[in-house]
C-alpha cells in the first residue's frame, strides 16, 4: 500500500513538473511593429530539445536584399547590430518578403544581443531600403530580461 501511494505521488509530481520543463526550453520572443503587417521578430532560444542557442531574427513585410536593419538599445550613440540583408537572408511569398537570420551562441555578437536585451531599456528597430525608410519601431525592454532569465 505504502509503495503504492509513494508511485502516484511520483508519477503526479512528474507530471506537474514536466510542463514547466517544456516551458523553460521554449525561446524567449520579442516582436515589434504590427502582428498582421510590416514587423520585425526576435526569438532568443536557449537550445533546448539538442538544438544550439541562437538568436533568430525575422522580418515580415519589411526589407528586403539590400535593405538595412538596424538596432540600438536605448541613448546608445553606437548600433548594437547593423547589416544589410541579402539574398540568401530573404525570400518571396504571398505576404511579401520575409528575410531570416540566426546569430549563432558561438559569435561575439550573441552574448552582445543576449546582454542588451537583459539591461536595456528600450529597443530602437530600425529598416531603411535606398535610403527611404520602411520601418522605425521602439519596444520596451522593461520585463524582458525575467523571460530571458539566466539565458547567456
Amino acid at each position: 500500500m505504502i509503495r503504492y501511494i509513494i508511485a502516484v505521488a511520483f508519477v503526479s509530481g512528474t507530471i506537474m513538473i514536466t510542463p514547466s520543463l517544456s516551458e523553460a526550453a521554449q525561446p524567449a520572443q520579442l516582436m515589434v511593429g504590427n502582428p498582421s503587417g510590416r514587423n520585425v521578430a526576435f526569438s532568443f532560444d536557449q537550445g533546448g530539445n539538442g538544438g544550439n542557442a541562437a538568436v533568430r531574427i525575422e522580418t515580415h513585410q519589411v526589407g528586403d536584399p539590400g535593405a538595412k536593419l538596424s538596432i540600438w538599445i536605448d541613448h546608445s550613440r553606437s548600433r548594437l547590430f547593423s547589416r544589410i540583408l541579402t539574398t540568401d537572408d530573404c525570400k518571396y511569398g504571398d505576404n511579401g518578403a520575409q528575410c531570416q537570420f540566426v546569430i549563432d551562441r558561438k559569435s561575439p555578437d550573441y552574448r552582445r544581443f543576449v546582454i542588451a536585451f537583459k539591461l536595456g531599456k528600450t529597443a530602437h528597430i530600425e529598416v531603411q531600403n535606398a535610403g527611404a525608410m520602411q520601418m522605425s519601431n521602439d519596444i520596451s525592454l522593461v520585463g524582458f530580461g525575467r523571460k530571458l532569465g539566466s539565458r547567456s
